[in-house]
């Protein structure tokens, strides 16, 4: 491994990946970033927490002094207060978004260490390989599934994966008549978006040289992912084009036209108008900190601005508005 950066094949992870299971275990990043990049190739990953140091050990990090503490917070016989850092306290908001989305488990609460791992593992590795991505416009079968992700996954990793999702509540078999089930997201494997977009603004405001930067794919998914959770007024209705500036890609904007009305989201597609009558553009960093605090303002709107600023409320209410106090504490400036 590469300290720090990529394997020595070059792999890096998928944005968000990494630094949810930094967050939420107690490995180290290179480790972490080994088993995204075997899981890619069919072979089990082992689960976090579940493999054991045999080698001496080394003096930890920043990062991992850091971690240190944000877990600290969750440990009930800890009563000294602990000096973080502004990344301290970012990690910490992660961690907590995290704790939020364990605690919505349809099987029943779970709580950050073994537990929480073993069910946060099968949806980073999922968003990882895509297959969250590919699950997130709509219901797909087995066979629909290996041909969109044929340039990932091997048949074999593909179902271990998807297997995981089921076990762990994130994605559920819907059976037909007379053909194969077709698998697609729950609501809870939809709600780790909020995870997601708070470990992706983590990464936008402390990059690191093994994470890559949002592209294409994870903007499409990650609209697509949150857009059928979310209600809006009964009044609302019109068009609103949500754009994302993907780093790095000059004048390549990604995201979803939405449609609003009857208070939902009636349709939304990947397919941008190029003029689009009313519009709510940013980087990824613009849209994570506005979605998760609409009062950041970090995004550019035109046309019937109301309409737009309704939409990123809804997305804000039902991703982040209902956290506890302890989470909505810890936003920064």
């Amino acid at each position: 491994m590469a300290t720090g950066g990529a394997t020595e094949s070059g792999f890096r992870a998928r944005t968000a990946a990494l630094t949810l299971l930094f967050v939420a275990t107690s490995m180290d990043r290179e480790g972490l970033l080994g088993m995204l990049e075997a899981s890619l190739s069919g072979v089990p990953a082992p689960l976090p927490d579940e493999e054991e140091d045999e080698e001496e050990l080394e003096q930890p990090d920043e990062d991992d002094l850091e971690r240190e503490e944000v877990l600290a917070e969750h440990d009930p016989d800890i009563h000294t207060p602990l000096q973080l850092t502004g990344k301290g306290e970012e990690m910490l908001f992660v961690s907590g978004t995290i704790e939020r989305w364990l605690a919505r488990c349809p099987q029943g609460p779970l709580e950050l260490g073994l537990e929480g791992a073993r069910a946060l593992a099968p949806m980073v590795l999922s968003w990882s390989a895509t297959l969250t991505h590919a699950l997130a416009s709509g219901p797909l079968t087995v066979t629909e599934l290996e041909q969109a992700l044929a340039s990932v996954l091997d048949p074999e990793a593909l179902e271990r994966q998807l297997e995981s999702m089921v076990n762990s509540g994130q994605a559920e078999a819907l059976y037909g008549s007379g053909r194969a089930p077709s698998y697609a997201l729950t609501d809870w494997g939809r709600e780790a978006i909020s995870p997601i977009v708070a470990a992706v603004r983590y990464e936008q405001r402390y990059p690191e040289e093994d994470v890559l930067d949002p592209d294409v794919f994870d903007v499409e998914a990650a609209f697509q992912m949150a857009l059928p959770l979310i209600g809006v007024p009964a009044g609302v209705r019109g068009t609103v084009r949500a754009g994302v500036r993907i780093p790095g890609e000059e004048e390549l904007v990604a995201g979803s036209t939405v449609d609003v009305a009857d208070g939902r989201v009636t349709s939304s597609s990947p397919l941008l108008d190029r003029v689009p009558e009313t519009w709510a553009t940013g980087t990824p960093l613009d849209w994570c900190e506005t979605v998760i605090d609409p009062a950041a303002a970090g995004l550019d709107l035109g046309g019937d601005v109301e309409l737009a600023a309704g939409l990123i409320e809804a997305l804000h209410t039902r991703l982040f508005g209902d956290s506890s106090t302890e989470i909505h504490r810890l936003r920064l400036p």
